[in-house]
Formats: C-alpha cells, structure tokens, sequence
C-alpha cells in the first residue's frame, strides 16, 4: 500500500466525491459538447462532396466558399453567444495578479497566437480564403482563384484550408485558469483540426522547398 497519495489523486478523489460541482457542471458540458459537435458537422458537411455537388447543380459554384464561410460564422456566433462556463470544476489556476511579469507572458502568448492566426490567413490569401474573389471572378466570367496558383499549392490547400493549429492551440491551452468547459473545447477542435488536416508528403516538399527559396531572396537583398 503506498504511503502518501499524489496531489493529482487527491483532487480526482476530491471532486469525485463532491457530488454538487459534478451535477452543477454536467448540464454545460452536455450542452457545450453538442455545440461544438455541431460547429464540427458543419465544418465537415460542407466540405464534402456531396454539398459541393450539389452547390455546382444549383449553379452556386463561385458562391460556395462564400456560403461555407458565412455559415461556419453563424454557427461559431451561436456557439460563443450560447456557451455554458462550468466553472464549478477548475483544472488550475495560476494568480496573475501578484505577477506582473506572468501576466505579460499570457498577454503575449495569446498574442503570437492571434498574429500567428492572422498572418497565415494573409499569405494563404484571405480574399479567396472567405470566397470574395470566387465571386469577383465569376462575375467577369474569369477561371476559379484556384486555377490560377501552383498544383503544389492547390494540393496544400486540398489537405489544409487554413492555418490555425499552432496558434489556436496556443490561444486554448495556454491560459492562467482552465476551466472543464474550456479543456472541452480545447481538445475537441484540437483534436478535429489534427484529424482533419491531412497534409502529405509532397505538401511537406513543397513548403520545403518555399522555405528554401524564401530564405535565398532574403540573403540575395
């Protein structure tokens, strides 16, 4: 038998025996899990082949980037306008009061994570990115955005639409109280975007050799 239990223990058996934090936090959580079920759905629904499809049959070819942005909009705007807080379970707790300097660095952590976020989406052409320049070149009878990059490019954007892992990891996780709910949605989209994002190994060549290049115009300056 051992002599002394872990403070990982003592606060599982804790809260397992503190039957009002378990029953106040389990009607968010459901909740909360089925919002970002949805927001999952959705995001996976309209990427299929199916919808895609079927847009092409009702002649909204150039309007569907358009469509999936706005409704992914709809559903995250539903989903944070609606969220639970189970605050009645905290993971932990870190007092950033007393710590200037602790408290700047989860300023600047969430920062990099949003610049990081932002500044994917600029490179990866946000235009096309939100379905503003499928309509602007349908409208003058132009080719798809698409049809106008690198195969290589076009196969990278087959597997990832948009950069965020690395930074809304960092925006989730990296946070000085961690409430129940707040892991919840932290590993659900963590874990969507992991499966989701199929990258192979000639993305990787490619933004391999992008790198390379990059850095040669940079030292060729």
């Amino acid at each position: 038998m051992p002599r002394s239990v872990s403070k990982a223990h003592t606060w599982i058996f804790n809260l397992l025996d503190n039957k009002s934090r378990l029953e106040t936090a389990y009607g968010p959580i459901v909740l909360d899990t089925l919002y970002v079920i949805g927001f999952i759905l959705q995001h996976s629904l309209l990427k299929s082949a199916f919808v895609k499809n079927l847009l092409g049959r009702l002649g909204l070819t150039a309007a569907e980037r358009s469509i999936y942005a706005l409704t992914s909009s709809l559903c995250l705007h539903h989903l944070i306008n609606n969220w639970l807080p189970a605050q009645s379970i905290v993971l932990w707790q870190i007092n950033v009061d007393d710590s200037e300097p602790l408290w700047w660095a989860f300023v600047i952590t969430h920062a990099i994570g949003w610049i990081v976020i932002f500044g994917g989406c600029v490179i990866m052409d946000l235009q096309e990115l939100l379905g503003i320049k499928q309509a602007y070149f349908s409208l003058y009878n132009y080719s798809e955005p698409l049809a106008y990059k690198s195969s290589d490019l076009r196969n990278l954007y087959a597997h990832v639409r948009h950069p965020s892992f690395v930074g809304l990891t960092l925006i989730l996780f990296v946070t000085n109280v961690m409430s129940f709910d707040r892991l919840l949605l932290a590993v659900l989209l963590t874990t969507y975007m992991y499966v989701a994002w199929s990258t192979d190994q000639r993305d990787i060549v490619y933004q391999k050799s992008q790198l390379e290049r990059k850095k040669l115009r940079l030292k060729a300056q």
